[in-house]
């Protein structure tokens, strides 16, 4: 229901004002919001406690996995869509009069993804090779 406990808790809050109940249907902790009390209050802070907990656990996890592939010299991030041979295909076929949103379903992806992999393609274009001078 939120990031953190704080924004958890004000969510609920908000919600409960407005006439908005939240229950709990699987967990052994029951909550149930209709019914006001310490023991609800309670029942909330502590889900929204262990949630935080959790997703700054899973933040840690992800950026231990980010460094242990950065350590071993492997590609981070997700992969991109279309290879530079591809691109170059695509940028091509826009050079040469083709409908970019064409263009972009015979690849398979949207028109966005396919001008921010035409605008990689240009910029490798652009990029002069490292040690050479010109």
């Amino acid at each position: 229901m939120g990031r953190n406990m704080r924004e958890t808790l004000n969510l609920v809050h908000d919600l409960t004002e407005r006439g908005v109940f939240l229950r709990t249907l699987g967990d052994k902790l029951a909550v149930d919001t209709s019914e006001p009390g310490p023991g609800t209050d309670m029942a909330i802070a502590l889900l929204a406690m262990f949630a935080q907990m959790e997703r700054i656990y899973m933040l840690e996890r992800a950026a231990g996995a980010r460094a242990a592939k950065e350590a071993r010299g492997l590609p981070t991030g997700r992969p991109a869509k279309l290879n530079a041979t591809t691109r170059a295909g695509a940028a091509q076929r826009i050079k040469d009069g083709a409908i970019p949103e064409q263009v972009a379903a015979e690849l398979g992806v949207s028109r966005s993804t396919l001008y921010r992999e035409l605008r990689k393609h240009r910029e490798g274009a652009t990029a002069e090779p490292v040690g050479q001078e010109g």
